[in-house]
C-alpha cells in the first residue's frame, strides 16, 4: 500500500503555511491528560500545528511527519523553528513555547512505501518545559493485558474540531471550515488484536500492519487533520500509561478528508512506543550532556595563575590551562 493511499497522516492539507496533523473529530475538551502539548511553528505563534506527549522535562514523543519532512528523496526538517508549548492548557493563554534543538526519528521513517508504519519522532527542548518524572511506558507484556481485554484507550490532541463536509457532500471534502481546537480535546477508541476486525469492520487486516498496535473507533468517530503525534493512553494500575502517538489509519471519516471511508470505522495502527526504547535512550543521553554543560557553566571558575617571567595571567573555565611559555602556580 502506497503513502498516499493510507491516509490520515500521509494526507498534506494546507492551512496557512502549515502541514497539519490528526486530531479527534466528535472530541470533547479533556484536560485529565497533563502531558499532552502543543507544537507550535515558533514560540510566540499561539495557535496549534500538531501535538506531542511530554516524556520528561525536555522530551516530547510525536509523530515522524510532524518534525521531517521529505525534499528530493531525503529526510529533512519540518518548520525550523518548531517549538512546544506548556502542556495541558489553552493555547491561547501559554504566552510562550520552548524551542525545540534537536529531533530524533525513527530510522524507517524514510520516503519509502512505508512511511507510515515508523511515523515516530523524539522532540529535544532547548530547557525544561515543566519539571516532570519519565513517564509510564507501554510494555509488551502491558500490551498483551490490554488486547485480552480490548482495553478502553483516549486519543488525545489539539487538532481540527469540525466536519470538513457539508450535509450530503461526498468525501474527501476540502473547506474553508477547519477550525483547530486551543484546548486538549479527546476521544474514546479500544485496542484489539487482529482477529476482531473481520467482525468489527467485515475485513481482515493486512499482514502489513504486523506489529503496529491496532485500535478502533466507529463510524465517523476519528482522527482529524490538526494534531498528529497526540498521545494514545490508558490509565494502567491508577497512573497514566502511554502507549503510542495518535498514528495513521485506514478507511476512516476524518473529518470528511479521507477519500476511502467506509461508514465503518476503519483500521487506526500505530507503532507501540517500546519499538522505540533505544530512541529514547539516546535523547536522555543527550539531555544529560545538556544538563552537565550547563552546571559547568553556571559554577563559578576561581581560574588558575599562569606565570612567565613578570607577566601574571588568571585564565578561568572548567578546562583551564596555561598559554604556551606560561607556569601554573
Amino acid at each position: 500500500m502506497k503513502r498516499v493511499k493510507t491516509l490520515v497522516l500521509s494526507m498534506m492539507l494546507v492551512l496557512g503555511a502549515i502541514q497539519p496533523a490528526l486530531a479527534s473529530y466528535m472530541g470533547t475538551p479533556d484536560n485529565t491528560n497533563d502531558r499532552i502539548v502543543p507544537l507550535m511553528s515558533r514560540v510566540d505563534d499561539l495557535n496549534a500545528n500538531g501535538s506531542g506527549f511530554l516524556y520528561s522535562s525536555r522530551i516530547v514523543l510525536t509523530s515522524g511527519h510532524t518534525a521531517f519532512a521529505f525534499s528530493n528523496g531525503k529526510r529533512v526538517e519540518f518548520q525550523p523553528t518548531l517549538a512546544v508549548g506548556k502542556p495541558n492548557t489553552n493555547i491561547k493563554s501559554i504566552g510562550q513555547g520552548v524551542k525545540v534543538i534537536k529531533r530524533i526519528s525513527a530510522p524507517g521513517y524514510l520516503p519509502n512505501n512505508s512511511p507510515d508504519l515508523h511515523d515516530f519522532s523524539i522532540l529535544i527542548l532547548e530547557k525544561d518545559l515543566i519539571r516532570i518524572e519519565p513517564a509510564q511506558l507501554l510494555t509488551p507484556q502491558i500490551e498483551l493485558e490490554l488486547l485480552e481485554s480490548r482495553a478502553e484507550v483516549k486519543l488525545h490532541g489539539y487538532g481540527n474540531t469540525v466536519d470538513l463536509c457539508a450535509e450530503g457532500e461526498a468525501v474527501p471534502c476540502r473547506t474553508n471550515r477547519f477550525k483547530v481546537s486551543d484546548v486538549p480535546r479527546s476521544i474514546v477508541a479500544n485496542v484489539h488484536p487482529a482477529e476482531d476486525f473481520p467482525d468489527l469492520v467485515g475485513y481482515e487486516v493486512s499482514k502489513r500492519l504486523a506489529g503496529q498496535l491496532l485500535f478502533f473507533s466507529p463510524g465517523k468517530s476519528s482522527m482529524c487533520g490538526g494534531d498528529s503525534g497526540g498521545s494514545m493512553t490508558t490509565m494502567y494500575k491508577d497512573k497514566l500509561l502511554y502507549l503510542a502517538n495518535i498514528g495513521t489509519a485506514d478507511r476512516i471519516y476524518a473529518c470528511g478528508q479521507s477519500p476511502s471511508f467506509d461508514g465503518r470505522g476503519g483500521i487506526n495502527y500505530s507503532q507501540p512506543i517500546y519499538q522505540y526504547l533505544d530512541l529514547i535512550k539516546e535523547a536522555e543521553a543527550f539531555v544529560a550532556k545538556q544538563i552537565a554543560n550547563e552546571k559547568s557553566a553556571a559554577t563559578p571558575s576561581k581560574g588558575i595563575k599562569c606565570v612567565k617571567g613578570a607577566t601574571t595571567k588568571i585564565i578561568k573555565g572548567a578546562n583551564a590551562k596555561c598559554p604556551a611559555g606560561f607556569t601554573k602556580r
